[in-house]
């Protein structure tokens, strides 16, 4: 049976509304709620916090809800996990992310370099007495910065400021973090709807992956002029891909070459990307460029000249 522990802090949410009333389109808040979950599921999961977030009750004055963390290991609620709702709110409302710019290996290396940096920042708040809470403040505005920088973050919180535009009554949201008492701590983080396009990703820029004479195996040429579909394998994952290397493409019918199983060619690999909603860099068409050499199950080579 897994033991809870209520010693983390809360989060509250306050959509302030230009009539003054306290009802908005359910469907709206429905799937603003859902990318703010999202924000605090990927922030525990990088975080390493095992943690149930329960909702409490709307208050009056426009929306207001409230998510308590309820830890699930006493050890986390010494340090990281009860900073939860004041790394949550400083990424919602104070973190600027209005692009993404990337390909596949930047991508790696900037995963890298975030799990460096997190766990850096996790170090320090472990080990930073709980009472200095100017340093805290610092560590968890910084870490709050590096989180930020995630896709998947970035995402959600442009479908979260994307949704509330659709939501004309909505005149500006803030974050609070509340005590276990459900006390304020700190001041309301406010984020006017003027400023809700400065967290909404413009562009989502991802290069697509090239790379440079791979070995495929051929397990479907087709070989006619007008037709240049092909499949393969590669790192064990089959795909069809376009042969874009027209002098090839003729060289293997005039010269009437055989492909049975097992051949492959050496050839550049171009893969078309994109980032789907959930922050992941999706593959793509791909094509293939540049065939340098044919290479028989025997062993035999035949270089394209």
């Amino acid at each position: 049976m897994i033991e809870f522990h209520e010693d983390s802090d809360a989060l509250q949410i306050h959509y302030y509304l230009s009539d003054k009333s306290h009802s908005m389109n359910a469907y709206t808040l429905n799937k603003a709620e859902n990318e703010l979950l999202k924000i605090i599921g990927e922030v525990s999961k990088i975080l390493d916090i095992q943690v149930v977030t329960e909702a409490y009750a709307l208050e009056e004055g426009g929306i207001k809800e409230i998510y308590k963390f309820v830890l699930k290991h006493k050890k986390q609620a010494k340090y990281i996990g009860a900073f939860l709702a004041g790394i949550s709110a400083t990424i919602i409302s104070d973190v600027v992310g209005d692009s993404i710019k990337t390909d596949a290996e930047l991508e790696k290396l900037k995963k890298e370099e975030l799990r460096l940096s997190i766990e850096k920042l996790k170090r320090e708040l472990e080990d930073n007495d709980p009472e200095n809470t100017q340093a805290n403040t610092l560590i968890i505005e910084n870490l709050s910065i590096v989180l930020a920088e995630t896709n998947k973050i970035k995402i959600s919180k442009s479908n979260f400021y994307n949704t509330l535009l659709n939501e004309e009554k909505i005149s500006k949201v803030s974050t609070q973090e509340l005590d276990r008492d459900l006390e304020p701590i700190g001041q309301e983080k406010i984020v006017p709807r003027a400023d809700f396009n400065k967290f909404i990703i413009e562009e989502a820029e991802i290069e697509d992956e090239y790379l440079e004479q791979v070995e495929l195996e051929i397990v479907s040429p087709v070989l006619r002029r007008n037709r240049s579909n092909w499949k393969a394998i590669y790192n064990e994952n089959s795909f069809s891909f376009k042969m874009k290397d027209n002098y090839f493409q003729e060289l293997v019918i005039t010269r009437n070459l055989s492909f049975s199983n097992g051949t492959s060619i050496i050839c550049d690999l171009e893969t078309s990307q994109k980032l789907d909603m959930e922050g992941e860099i999706i593959p793509g068409a791909k094509r293939v460029y540049n065939v340098s050499a044919i290479i028989y199950k025997d062993g035999t080579r035949y270089d394209v000249e």
